[in-house]
């Protein structure tokens, strides 16, 4: 009994039909379609983007597994529309941040607990009208914004003035890092590094105390000067003196998350985690083109949340 099962209409009714290329050619009984028995069936163009988006297979492995054109692809892709994102407005805590990619730049709020990118944008540059565009957007919708969680770009807070504002350690350590170095070299640099990499063991006031105590000891130090032809001069460790200028202008908002009954994430590594991955998948497709790059990108951050798996692209569709 022939068992040939019609890849159209799924009805097992099939016979043989000739022979096309050296291929064994079927016609189905039910809905008279031909195909050929090894002839893979061609996915629709909205399940073969999530093959290219998520299983990371390049424009030339699907061309061989399907006999396409790369270029016949590419047509697919460009055709596809995405959804609009929809939205379940609750009360939320925000990490914000921005990542680079060649070309263009994403801004992106993410909601921590539920670990979802709620509002995106493609821009050229990272600026804070950008977050404040968002901020207004979500809350718009009906969120609740409780807390933000956000890097140290010059008047970040100031965006998000009316809710609490937490500095990320991470970047925070970052932006020291970029006075005194991972390994500075003088008693003075050692400890003050000290201070940063104990971050999570402060309290604001100790951490005042601390670096003040600091600044007192070290004040001869930071005032040596090195004279230049003409009489000018420059202070010789002025990047300890920057260091702890940032480390007072920080410390308003690096212990938010002890003032406050609810859960303030310290970090924005939910964002770092999430920009790690979006760059792999990105970086598995080098040479596209920014278009499709961007939507390729906005593929992934609807799928951003967990509750929705990536194998199962109907849903999203």
């Amino acid at each position: 009994m022939n068992k040939k099962k019609c890849p159209f209409c799924n009805n097992n009714k099939c016979v043989k039909k000739g022979f096309q290329q050296g291929h064994q050619r079927w016609q189905c009984k039910n809905c008279k379609k031909k195909f050929q028995a090894n002839k893979k069936v061609l996915p629709g163009k909205e399940e073969l983007f999530c093959l290219y988006t998520f299983s990371k297979q390049t424009l030339s492995e699907l061309s061989q597994e399907y006999n396409l054109k790369t270029k016949t692809i590419q047509n697919l892709f460009d055709e596809i529309i995405l959804p609009i994102k929809t939205h379940n407005p609750r009360v939320i805590s925000l990490a914000v941040d921005t990542t680079f990619f060649d070309g263009f730049a994403v801004v992106v709020l993410r909601d921590q607990k539920g670990k979802e990118c709620l509002w995106w944008k493609f821009t050229d540059k990272e600026s804070l009208n950008y977050y404040y565009e968002g901020k207004l957007f979500l809350e718009k919708l009906g969120y609740t914004i409780r807390s933000v969680t956000g890097d140290g770009l010059p008047g970040l807070p100031s965006v998000y003035h009316s809710i609490p504002f937490q500095y990320c350690h991470f970047h925070a350590k970052k932006n020291i890092r970029r006075y005194i170095t991972k390994n500075p070299q003088t008693k003075a640099g050692i400890e003050l590094k000290f201070i940063m990499d104990n971050l999570k063991n402060y309290t604001h006031e100790r951490f005042l105390k601390d670096i003040t105590n600091w600044e007192i000891k070290y004040s001869d130090f930071l005032r040596e000067r090195t004279y230049h032809p003409g009489g000018s001069y420059s202070y010789t460790h002025c990047r300890l003196r920057g260091a702890i200028r940032s480390m007072k202008k920080m410390s308003e908002f690096l212990f938010t998350y002890q003032k406050y009954y609810f859960f303030i994430p310290a970090t924005t590594n939910t964002l770092e985690g999430f920009f790690a991955h979006l760059k792999v998948r990105v970086g598995a497709h080098r040479g596209i083109s920014i278009p499709r790059k961007q939507k390729l990108i906005e593929l992934i951050l609807l799928n951003s949340c967990n509750s929705f798996k990536k194998n199962m692209w109907k849903k999203l569709f």
